[in-house]
């Protein structure tokens, strides 16, 4: 499911967002095959630091590769080219298709099938974070794990162990026209972490409800070993 593939942050280039410029420059890269800095300083009417910062970002989410070119006199020329995943970065705007397939979940009225869909893509968003994180440590140790590999992914998150129980927090939501619908993803988000943590989660606050950011304690007290 393309859009819970981007709030979790399956694949890292598809978690980046591009903004109008970014598809401009990558754009123009694909038409005129390749372009140096000065050529996309003139194309966007920036500055050179401009371009190289946002050439810098592109680059690393694996949007945009730069290669030497030789020129019949001088010096070779760098010239930055648009890559494959920058190519389908281009193309890739799962929001509005996320919003009716989620509401399709949703609605479906057998509520065993439904249960049973809303399960799949709930064990799959675990099964994927679980193999990214050590099975041996502690779940105090897996939540920084997961915090980390949330944040390589585009998430604004943090583990904050500063009160009594450790709470995982996103400073935004990451799939908000979903939980427009209804709160179900925000059910699924929570018992993702379950069973990643291999503890219960709560939530303490949520955007959903009008809060600025999500929060879910972890109770480790009653943590159990992660299956």
């Amino acid at each position: 499911m393309p859009t819970l593939k981007t709030s979790f942050g399956a694949q890292k280039d598809i978690m980046t967002p591009l903004d109008s410029k970014d598809r401009e420059l990558l754009n123009h890269l694909r038409t005129h095959s390749g372009a140096n800095v000065q050529e996309l300083c003139d194309f966007l009417g920036v500055t050179r630091n401009a371009i190289r910062q946002r050439i810098s970002k592109l680059e690393a989410c694996g949007r945009l590769v730069s290669e030497q070119r030789l020129q019949s006199r001088g010096r070779p020329k760098n010239v930055y080219q648009i890559t494959e995943d920058g190519l389908h970065s281009l193309g890739e705007d799962y929001r509005e298709l996320a919003v009716v397939l989620w509401k399709v979940i949703v609605g479906v009225e057998d509520s065993a099938v439904k249960e049973q869909l809303i399960s799949q893509v709930r064990d799959r968003l675990a099964d994927r974070f679980r193999r990214k994180l050590t099975e041996t440590s502690s779940p105090d140790e897996r939540l920084n794990q997961l915090a980390e590999e949330m944040k390589s992914s585009g998430f604004n998150v943090e583990s904050d162990h500063s009160a009594r129980l450790p709470i995982l927090r996103e400073t935004n939501c990451p799939f908000p026209m979903l939980a427009d619908v209804d709160e179900t993803i925000c059910q699924v988000e929570r018992q993702v972490l379950e069973q990643v943590l291999g503890a219960p989660v709560e939530f303490k606050n949520r955007c959903r409800d009008g809060h600025h950011c999500c929060e879910f304690e972890v109770q480790l007290e009653t943590a159990a070993s992660p299956e």
